[in-house]
């Protein structure tokens, strides 16, 4: 099931990964970022639901359709259904650290961003974002 919890943990993610057009006060670039480019907020490097791979990254139809791609893949990795070795025991900085290795990204300041956006411990189990955020079950 997509939870609240998932939802909050993608839109930080592409909060992190600079989804955002050209010239934006949150992008000072002189071109829109590739994951703008690509519709691909989460810079997803493969999933079933692009069209294809541009800049080493998938690209999709529209925006909607990438964010969808990306809170599925997280829905997956929560709960262990994907080949990163990643079960519903493994943490959210397991997660970030398979998600967006040291090897290409600066992964503390990455885990650090994430835990300051959402909210979320970095040892939180990826299980628990099966669960309603409780704060979030008290409005339904």
């Amino acid at each position: 099931m997509i939870t609240p919890a998932i939802l909050k943990l993608a839109r930080a993610i592409v909060e992190h990964e600079g989804w955002s057009p050209q010239n934006s006060s949150r992008n000072v670039q002189s071109q829109p970022s590739v994951s703008y480019r690509n519709h691909n907020g989460g810079n997803l490097r493969a999933s079933p639901f692009a069209l294809g791979t541009r800049d080493g990254f998938a690209f999709f139809v529209d925006d909607s359709t990438g964010f969808f791609a990306l809170v599925w893949d997280l829905w997956k990795k929560c709960n262990g259904q994907t080949s990163t070795g990643l079960t519903g025991d493994s943490t959210l900085k397991d997660l970030i650290e398979k998600y967006a290795p040291p090897s290409e990204n600066n992964t503390n300041e990455y885990i650090h961003a994430v835990v300051l956006n959402t909210g979320f411990p970095a040892f939180k189990p990826l299980k628990e974002f099966e669960a309603l955020i409780p704060e979030l079950k008290t409005l339904s």
